[in-house]
């Protein structure tokens, strides 16, 4: 029922109604009449059993028994409703009946007047239906008594065709008001439910729907607020598509000025790795020389000594600048490759850190990376191991890459003492942009970044990159060309 229409029902409820009250009505109705007709009966069969009474007591008394019957045969004969009548004695035994010599079985054959009442009357049931007999003394009984017995046939076929007329009466009245309810309905429900189909295309994102007013009632009311409400959806929807669309624009002009920003850095570090490598190197190289030159020509061991020292520095100072050179734009990811170069940052960290276990492992083929995919993976490694190392105090650091020609995996992962979400958000807000960097880098390259940590749970660092060619030069926005949208 709870999945029915409002329309069905609405149906139900009145049809419903009307045909319980109907019914209810109907057998008060019945119930009236058979009970006016039942006191009718007894009525009948007391005048009649009275006006017997007068008329045979003579006839009894001159035991004028043919008389006697010749009255109840004539009083029967004029009224269909009595059954029978038996005529009898004080005592109570059968002077005279209709029935003949026997009275039919079940019929009581002694009956005592009970004189308390006003119509002394008893109800018997028989082969032929019910019977109501009523009792009257002759002379207040020194004669006798009149038993006068009503048969109910009658009165129970007027009642079935009363309760017949009164069902049609009521199947017509539901009819009626099945009709009735069906009309009001469909007028009632008709606004309501366009109102539901307009809804139903608010879901479906149709903000310009209208539905029609029919009245000026509660109903049109709502019809009418309802439109008001769709056209401000529409009004503010239309606004917020505008707005989408500027937010839209600002970030593909952020996009693209985090890519220039990115791209502007990786080239001033290999400009000045270039630099660092080809000038500052050749510089402090021929200095070596010019040192050991000059050496050879000292005289003293204080001046030799102190001269050694000096050329220590500057070695020292120039295998400093060949570090800072590769760190800024190591050579080896162009010209060995990915893997090699994570290897050669590595070696140096092992070395500096004995006490701590890293572990490096590497699955597929590396050798096809765009250059963008591999500078990436290269700085991202770079930057965790560098985090790690300076703030998470761990005692192993586990690197991991793989390449199944489809997408680049890389995981960064340590058991030191991790950090919090508000501690991440303070370092952001302190400018340390080590995690939102590779977050918008891969981004950028159309990738996924995912930061697992917490406070004595270590930090894992996951980024995976689709694999894809990107032609040098090309913008890099989710992993689409766009234009330059600075003018």
């Amino acid at each position: 029922m709870d999945n029915e229409s409002i329309y069905f029902k609405f149906n139900i409820l009145i049809v419903g109604t009307i045909f319980f009250c109907g019914l209810i009505m109907g057998f008060m109705l019945l119930t009236s009449i058979s009970k006016y007709m039942e006191n009718g009966l007894i009525a009948s069969g007391q005048e009649l059993a009275s006006s017997l009474s007068v008329t045979v007591g003579n006839d009894i008394l001159f035991d004028d028994r043919f008389s006697v019957w010749e009255r109840l045969s004539k009083t029967m004969e004029t009224n269909d409703q009595v059954r029978y009548i038996i005529v009898t004695y004080p005592n109570g035994e059968v002077m005279l009946s209709t029935f003949g010599n026997s009275l039919p079985e079940g019929l009581t054959e002694i009956r005592t007047y009970d004189g308390s009442k006003d119509i002394d009357s008893m109800l018997f049931s028989s082969s032929e239906g019910r019977i109501r007999e009523i009792m009257e003394p002759i002379d207040d009984g020194m004669i006798g008594y009149i038993r006068v017995g009503m048969s109910e046939k009658k009165m129970n076929r007027i009642l079935q065709e009363r309760c017949m007329e009164t069902g049609v009466a009521v199947l017509l009245l539901c009819a009626f008001s099945a009709f009735m309810a069906s009309r009001y309905a469909w007028n009632f429900l008709r606004p309501i439910s366009k109102l539901v189909y307009g809804v139903q295309q608010l879901e479906k994102g149709n903000y310009g729907v209208r539905v029609p007013v029919y009245s000026t009632d509660e109903v049109g009311k709502l019809a009418e607020t309802f439109n008001s409400m769709s056209t401000q959806i529409k009004k503010n929807t239309e606004e917020n598509n505008h707005l989408l669309q500027e937010l839209r624009l600002k970030e593909q002009d952020r996009i693209w000025l985090i890519n220039q920003l990115f791209n502007a850095r990786e080239d001033e570090q290999q400009r000045i790795s270039r630099e660092l490598h080809d000038e500052s190197s050749q510089s402090m190289a021929s200095i070596l020389t010019y040192l050991r030159i000059l050496h050879d020509r000292l005289d003293t061991d204080e001046q030799r000594e102190m001269l050694f020292e000096i050329r220590e520095l500057t070695a020292a100072t120039l295998g400093g600048i060949r570090q800072l050179a590769v760190n800024l734009h190591p050579p080896l990811l162009d010209d060995l490759g990915l893997i090699v170069a994570i290897e050669k940052y590595l070696d140096p960290i092992k070395k500096m850190n004995p006490d701590m276990k890293i572990n490096f492992k590497h699955h597929g083929d590396f050798s096809e990376l765009p250059k963008p995919i591999s500078l990436m993976c290269y700085r991202t490694i770079q930057e965790a191991v560098a985090n790690s190392l300076k703030h998470a105090e761990p005692s192993q650091i586990d690197v991991e890459v793989e390449s199944d020609g489809v997408m680049l995996t890389m995981c960064v992962r340590d058991n030191g003492k991790g950090f919090s979400e508000d501690e991440a958000e303070e370092a952001r807000l302190n400018r340390h942009l080590g995690l939102v960097s590779m977050k918008e880098r891969s981004k950028l390259l159309d990738g996924r970044f995912e930061l697992k940590t917490g406070i004595n749970k270590g930090t894992e660092i996951t980024i995976e990159l689709p694999i894809y060619e990107i032609e040098e030069g090309e913008e890099i926005k989710n992993g689409q060309e766009f234009e330059n949208p600075v003018s």
